[in-house]
């Protein structure tokens, strides 16, 4: 598991379920994507700049036209809605979850 920084993040229209596309930045291992379900709680001119903690060493996963390369970690609410975890002081992207 890895901290990473957002620096894209896109509707996904094509998604059985409402997901965002999202371009994270990982330092020494690069960007990478992933498609989150993060539509209930989260706007996309929100997510830019945003800290996140994903699982890194998933193999890619198609879904529908786009491969999703990493996996974005959260908790679920009462709803059952994902609500993103991310570290409460600023680390560098790519810092590794001990």
């Amino acid at each position: 598991m890895r901290v990473g920084v957002v620096v894209d993040a896109q509707a996904f229209p094509e998604a059985r379920r409402p997901a965002y596309k999202l371009w994270i930045d990982f330092g020494p291992l690069g960007v990478r994507q992933s498609s989150a379900q993060i539509t209930r709680h989260y706007r996309l001119d929100e997510l830019v700049g945003r800290r996140v903690v994903a699982v890194v060493n998933f193999p890619p996963k198609q879904i529908g036209p786009f491969v999703s390369e990493v996996l974005v970690l959260g908790a679920y609410d009462e709803a059952g809605e994902v609500i993103l975890l991310q570290p409460d002081h600023a680390v560098g992207p790519g810092a590794r979850i001990g």
